[in-house]
């Protein structure tokens, strides 16, 4: 084809606002990204919020009501660091931080989107530095490009009170002390949250637990799983998440050698959680020969637990950080498989004075979906 023709054609497509729209909707994220220095034309309707959900929905598979994560991002648990680890499920992307000032007066978080490396610092409308407080983002980019911001905060009169502030992308405002409400017993983990199907869930090591419905603004109690009757070992940890609207809960015991593995699902009407599996470590090592797990005493070596749907849409995957490894049991195929190896001699794990050993290490693991949505 001859440039003059070419031209004439590229100038056809900007001028008609609707096929243009058309075409940069097939495209993937990141030649979007990179389209946007064609044109003031191409920036405005790329940076458009409801080109951005457009483009998300027509991304993800046909007939799904829910998104696939393009990666997991790896912390460890007790070390703060703006840092992550970077799992890949379809292709590898680095992920940073942002590098934030400390504030003495008002405490605040960066809330990031690591597909357009935009960051935005957000600033809690008060200082809750002098009682515990907890963050978690609301966000479905599948059903909106914007997000809250929720803020748990303990009420000082009464340990068991707390009250929410919640922050809205969309009018850039913040909501406070709308909710006061009341969570019973010592074992609300707050800072272990998931947000799907318009509600935000919160972890509890205790027989029940609240979650937060976003549209109606209203709490509700929902129950927790109890050990099975033969199971005479202590919980030491439970790992929170969900695939595809429904709540997954695996849990560890404190054991010598702690190598089991508890995978509960959640009833779709909320009334109770069903055993999905047992698993235990040891049948992965028969698997892949190079992990050792098992062998510093009372640590399992394994953490990170998340939850990763399938292309069966009814089944799933558990992805395990284990031995500085990452793998999955896949219950589709009722098999371990290697998810991410970093290398020979290489392994997933910080290097800290606060670790005689890196199975010590907790990681928690969130999913990231590659989207274009604004800050």
């Amino acid at each position: 084809m001859k440039p003059k023709m070419m031209s004439r054609y590229a100038e056809e497509i900007g001028n008609n606002h609707d096929l243009l729209t058309q075409l940069l909707l097939r495209l993937p994220t990141k030649s979007l990204l990179k389209f946007k220095c064609v044109s003031k034309q191409w920036l405005s309707l790329i940076s458009d919020p409801q080109f951005c959900l457009s483009h998300t929905r027509h991304q993800h598979r046909d007939g799904d009501r829910y998104l696939e994560p393009t990666a997991l991002l790896l912390t460890v648990q007790c070390i703060a660091s703006p840092e992550f680890d970077v799992v890949p499920l379809k292709h590898y992307k680095s992920v940073d931080g942002d590098d934030e000032d400390n504030d003495n007066d008002v405490y605040g978080y960066s809330i990031c989107n690591p597909t357009t490396k935009k960051f935005k610092k957000l600033s809690f409308p008060r200082n809750p530095k002098d009682y515990e407080f907890y963050v978690s983002l609301a966000f479905d980019p599948l059903k909106s490009p914007h997000y809250k911001v929720i803020v748990v905060r303990e009420v000082s009169e009464n340990p068991y009170m707390f009250e929410m502030d919640i922050y809205v992308s969309e009018t850039n405002c913040w909501k406070v002390s709308e909710f006061v409400f009341e969570a019973k017993g010592e074992g609300m983990a707050f800072e272990d949250a998931v947000f799907c199907n318009g509600r935000l869930h919160w972890n509890s090591y205790i027989n029940e637990s609240l979650y937060f419905d976003d549209e109606k603004e209203s709490f509700q109690i929902m129950p927790m799983p109890t050990p099975p009757i033969e199971h005479h070992q202590v919980q030491i940890h439970r790992y929170f998440g969900e695939i595809n609207g429904g709540l997954y809960l695996a849990v560890t015991y404190h054991a010598y050698t702690a190598l089991d593995l508890d995978v509960h699902q959640m009833s779709s009407d909320y009334s109770h959680w069903f055993l999905k599996d047992r698993l235990n470590l040891g049948d992965a090592m028969k698997v892949f020969s190079e992990l050792n797990l098992g062998c510093h005493p009372f640590v399992p070596g394994f953490s990170g637990v998340s939850f990763v749907g399938l292309e069966k849409k009814d089944e799933a995957k558990v992805v395990i950080w284990a031995d500085g490894k990452i793998i999955c049991y896949d219950f589709g195929d009722a098999a371990w498989k290697m998810v991410y190896d970093p290398g020979p001699g290489l392994k997933f794990g910080t290097h800290h004075d606060i670790y005689n050993h890196l199975h010590e290490q907790r990681f928690i693991s969130y999913k990231y979906y590659e989207n274009l949505s604004s800050i």
